[in-house]
C-alpha cells in the first residue's frame, strides 16, 4: 500500500514538477529579449520622470524669481534703498530683509536672493550660509537674462555662479526688468539648494545613470565620472531620437542609452544603463536556474505541501486560537477542517473557549458585586461618625436651652441625614451635595455662631456634574472640628478659639484625563474632562506625620475624625482609580487644602437617550 506522503510526491512530480522544468527551459530563452524590451520602457519612464522632476525644481525657483520681480512692495522697498543714504538706507536694508525672509519661507526653499542695482551695489539674503554672493553682476552667464527682460532665464550651471563651500547642485536662475531710468533695479538672482540633484548623483550602480548635460553639452550633473561623464556628452548630442534606447560606446564601455529633454532650460537628461549589468543579469538568472530546477526535483519527493495544507493548517489555526486565549480573547472560536480526525479537536477546542468565556463572566459579575459590596459598606460606615458628631452638639446646645435653636439644628440634622440614606444610585448631583453640605453647616452655625465663616465659589457648570454622594460633608466636617484648635478643646469650650475661615470652590478642567469607568448603570464618564473640587481653612493645620497617618489603615487611630477622609479617598479610588483621587496639602499654623478630582460624568435618559447631569 502506498503511503499518502508519496502518492502526493508523485502527484506533484508528474503535475507541477516535470512541467515546470519545461517551462522553464522555454521562459529562459524569452527572458533575454523580454529583459532589453522591458529595461528599454523602464528607461524611458526613468528618463521622462527625471526630466520631470527636474522642470518641477525649475518652475519652482523660476516662480520665485518672478513673484520677486513682480511684487511691488519689494520694488518699492528696493528703490527706497537705491536712494536712501544713511539710517534710513539702513532701514530700507531691513524692510527689504525681512520681504527676501518671509519669501524663502513661503516657497519652502533653500537657498539664497541677491539684488543687483545700476550704481554696482547689491543686496544679498540667504537662508544657507554655504551659498556665496556675486561681487558684481556683469558675468557672461547673465546675458541671456539681460537680452529678454522680464523672463526667468536659468543659468547654465548647478555649482552657483559664484562658486559654493563644500555645497553642490544649486540651481540658479535670473530675471532683469525693463530698462529704463525710472527703475535702479538691474537683476534679481535666486539661488537654490536641490537635494533631489544629490539623489541623483548617488545613483550610480546597477540600476542605471543619470547625466544631465547643460546648454553647450557639457556635464552639469553625473552619477558617472566627469571624465565618463564628458565623453558620453558628444555620443548623446549626435543622437537625433530623443527617449529610443540605443547602444553607446565609451570609456571601454557599453552603454544602452535613453535621453529626454528639459525645454525651460534646454537641458538634456540622459539615463544609461551598462551592458555588462546586464549581461550579469542574464548570467545570474542561468545560475539561479538550474539549481532552482533541482530543488524543485528534491522537493517533489518530499511534496508535503499539500498534507500541510490540509491538516498542519488546521492544527495551526488551532495553535493560534489557544495563544489568543492565553491573551485573553474568549471571542476566538476555530472553523471546521473539513476532516473528521480534526473535528472532535475543533469542536473541543469551541467548547473549552465557550466554558471558559463563562466562568469569567461569573466571576467578573461575581466581582462587580463584592464591588458594590464594598462601596455600600463604605458609604455606610460615615453615618456612626457624622450622628455621633452632631447628637454631641444637641447635647451642648441643650444645656444652654435654646428650644428655637435647637429645633432648626434638628431640622437641618433631618435633611442631612434623609440625604445620606435616600435613593439607591452611589451618585448624586453636585449642587444636591452642596445643599447637605450648607445644612450642615447650618448646624455648625448654631453651635459657633459668627465665628465661622464659609464662602462658596461654585462654577455654573460644575453644579450640574454628578458627584459621589457625602464626599464633601465628611471634608467640611474635618475642618471645623479639627482645624481650628482640635476636636476636644472646641467641644468642652463651645465655641471657637478665634474665627474660623472655610472656602468651598468647585470647577469643571479640561485636560487628557482617560475616560475611567462608569461607577454604575444609566451613567456616561466624559474623557478629556475633570471635576475638581477644593476645601480649604485657616485653621491649624498639621504637620507632616500627622498628615501621613490620616490614610493610615491602624486600628488603634484616636476617635473616629480619620474614617471621613480614608472613606472618601477608599471611595473615588474604588469607583475610578488613577488618576482621580483625593490630596491634602497642609503647614502647621497655616491652615489646610483638601482636593479631590473626580471624572466628569453625565446620566443618560433610558427612553429618549439623551444625557443629563443632574439627579431627578
Amino acid at each position: 500500500m502506498v503511503s499518502l506522503s508519496r502518492r502526493f510526491a508523485f502527484a506533484f512530480l508528474l503535475l507541477v514538477a516535470l512541467p515546470t522544468v519545461i517551462v522553464s527551459v522555454a521562459l529562459s530563452r524569452l527572458y533575454v529579449s523580454a529583459l532589453y524590451t522591458t529595461l528599454s520602457r523602464q528607461t524611458e519612464a526613468t528618463a521622462e520622470q527625471v526630466s520631470r522632476s527636474v522642470q518641477s525644481e525649475i518652475d519652482s525657483a523660476s516662480i520665485l524669481a518672478a513673484s520677486l520681480l513682480h511684487d511691488d512692495d519689494l520694488r518699492s522697498q528696493i528703490e527706497a534703498y537705491a536712494a536712501a543714504s544713511g539710517a534710513a538706507k539702513l532701514s530700507a536694508y531691513s524692510m527689504i530683509d525681512a520681504k527676501i525672509s518671509s519669501f524663502l519661507i513661503y516657497s519652502n526653499r533653500n537657498g539664497a536672493v541677491e539684488i543687483f542695482l545700476k550704481d554696482g551695489s547689491s543686496y544679498y539674503d540667504s537662508n544657507n550660509p554655504n551659498i556665496r554672493s556675486l561681487p558684481a553682476f556683469g558675468t557672461t552667464l547673465f546675458a541671456e537674462a539681460k537680452s529678454t527682460p522680464n523672463k526667468v532665464s536659468i543659468l547654465d550651471t548647478l555649482v552657483g555662479p559664484a562658486g559654493n563651500v563644500g555645497q553642490k547642485n544649486i540651481l540658479s536662475v535670473a530675471v532683469c526688468p525693463e530698462r529704463g531710468p525710472e527703475t535702479a533695479l538691474e537683476a534679481i538672482l535666486v539661488m537654490t539648494r536641490v537635494p533631489f540633484f544629490d539623489e541623483l548623483a548617488a545613483r550610480a550602480g546597477p540600476g542605471g545613470d543619470i547625466v544631465i548635460f547643460g546648454k553647450g553639452g557639457a556635464p552639469l550633473l553625473s552619477s558617472l565620472g566627469p571624465e565618463l561623464a564628458s565623453a558620453l556628452a558628444p555620443l548623446i548630442a549626435k543622437s537625433r531620437d530623443r527617449g529610443s534606447f540605443r547602444e553607446l560606446r565609451a570609456g571601454g564601455r557599453r552603454w544602452l542609452a535613453t535621453s529626454a529633454s528639459i525645454d525651460s532650460a534646454s537641458w538634456e537628461v540622459a539615463f544609461l544603463a551598462d551592458m555588462s549589468s546586464i549581461s550579469e543579469r542574464i548570467a545570474r538568472y542561468s545560475w539561479y536556474l538550474f539549481p532552482a530546477l533541482a530543488v524543485i526535483a528534491l522537493l517533489s519527493f518530499a511534496f508535503v505541501k499539500i498534507f500541510f495544507a490540509s491538516v498542519a493548517a488546521p492544527i495551526r489555526a488551532l495553535t493560534a486560537g489557544m495563544g489568543r486565549v492565553g491573551k485573553g480573547d474568549y471571542a476566538v472560536r476555530a472553523n471546521s477542517a473539513g476532516i473528521a480526525e480534526l473535528e472532535a479537536l475543533t469542536q473541543g477546542f469551541n467548547s473549552m473557549v465557550g466554558e471558559i468565556e463563562s466562568l469569567i463572566a461569573d466571576r467578573e459579575e461575581r466581582e462587580r458585586e463584592r464591588l458594590a459590596a464594598e462601596l455600600e459598606a463604605l458609604r455606610y460606615q460615615i453615618n456612626p461618625h457624622f450622628v455621633a458628631n452632631t447628637l454631641n452638639s444637641i447635647r451642648l446646645m441643650a444645656r444652654a436651652a435654646k428650644a428655637e435653636a435647637i429645633a432648626t439644628m434638628s431640622g437641618d440634622l433631618m435633611r442631612v441625614l434623609a440625604d445620606s440614606y435616600s435613593g439607591s444610585s452611589s451618585l448624586v448631583a453636585l449642587s444636591r451635595e452642596l445643599e447637605n453640605v450648607k445644612s450642615y453647616i447650618a448646624i455648625m452655625k448654631i453651635r459657633f455662631g459668627k465665628r465661622l465663616d464659609v464662602a462658596f465659589d461654585i462654577e455654573a457648570e460644575a453644579e450640574g456634574c454628578l458627584s459621589l454622594r457625602m464626599i464633601l460633608q465628611p471634608i467640611v466636617e474635618n475642618c471645623i472640628l479639627h482645624g481650628f484648635g482640635g476636636a476636644e478643646e472646641t467641644s468642652a469650650r463651645g465655641s471657637f478659639p478665634g474665627r474660623g475661615r472655610i472656602g468651598i470652590s468647585a470647577r469643571v478642567e479640561e485636560g487628557d484625563s482617560p475616560a475611567a469607568r462608569a461607577p454604575e448603570r444609566g451613567v456616561r464618564v466624559l474623557a478629556g474632562r475633570s471635576l475638581v473640587i477644593e476645601v480649604s481653612d485657616d485653621g491649624a493645620g498639621m504637620d507632616e506625620s500627622r498628615l501621613a497617618s490620616l490614610f493610615e489603615d491602624d486600628a488603634r487611630r484616636n476617635g473616629l475624625y480619620r474614617i471621613g477622609i480614608a472613606n472618601v479617598r477608599k471611595r473615588i479610588e474604588l469607583n475610578f482609580g488613577e488618576p482621580y483621587g483625593l490630596s491634602i496639602r497642609s503647614r502647621p499654623g497655616e491652615g489646610t487644602v483638601v482636593n479631590y478630582r473626580l471624572p466628569v460624568m453625565e446620566r443618560i435618559e433610558a427612553e429618549s437617550g439623551a444625557p443629563r447631569t443632574a439627579d431627578a
